[in-house]
This record gives structure tokens, sequence and C-alpha cells, in this order.
């Protein structure tokens, strides 16, 4: 009963940065900086892109390669063209420390710094790649 508690409220939060997060990259983009130029818009795919690829936090494409379907080792998976709501799931159980199988140690470490909505970015980039 808890965990599908657990699952429906994560299911909730889930639904709820779709709505949001296109909202809030929409706002970002209609910024100013300071001297009045206009600052250019990211989307959640390029959010995703550039947390996906930054080598100073998670390290993603180290071991799963740029797409996700490049892993260095036949032990790490592939992740590309996965589903996003299975990416998101999974990343949260990691950074959460719920998911105890396979490689999970190193998935904890590299989850920690990320954020909800960042993990919603990069679970949206990962399934937007071309599945092995």
């Amino acid at each position: 009963m808890k965990q599908t508690t657990i699952r429906s409220l994560r299911l909730s939060a889930y639904l709820g940065l779709t709505l949001i997060l296109p909202v809030q990259a929409q706002a970002q983009a209609n910024e100013t900086s300071p001297n009045g130029e206009s600052t250019p818009q990211i989307t959640m795919l390029q959010l995703g892109e550039n947390l996906y690829i930054n080598p100073g936090r998670g390290g993603c494409t180290q071991c799963h390669g740029e797409a996700g379907n490049a892993p260095v080792m036949p032990l790490y998976p592939k992740i590309g063209g996965q589903s996003e709501i299975y990416l998101y799931n999974q990343l949260i159980d990691y950074r959460e420390k719920r998911r105890k199988n396979g490689l999970f140690f190193p998935m904890e470490v590299a989850m920690e710094p990320f954020s909800d909505d960042e993990i919603k970015a990069m679970a949206h980039y990962l399934a937007a790649q071309t599945a092995f």
C-alpha cells in the first residue's frame, strides 16, 4: 500500500512538472538581461541535454554515452529512447536511495545534485533519443 501511494504521488509530481517546466522555460526565455537584451531561449530538451552531458554534475555520458545508448561497459544499461516516466521514476529512486539493484551506488552518487525539475528535463532528453 505504501509503495502504491509513493508511486501515485510521484506520478502526480511528474505530471505537475510536465505542465510547469515548459511554462518556466518560456518565462525565462522572455526575461531580459540588465542591459535590456533578451536572453536566449532554452527548451526543456536543451536543458536536459546540457544536464546530461555536464561532466561536473552527474557525468552521465562517461558511463552511458552521448545519447544514452553507447555504454562504456556491457553492465551499464542503454537508456536512450526509454519511456520518459520510467526514466524519471528510476532516477528519482536512485536519488532517494530506494533503488538497490545492479550498480546502484554510482547512480545514487550521480543523482544527488539534481532537483526534480532537472531529472525531469534529463528524462525528457533521453526519451527523445533513438532507441537502441
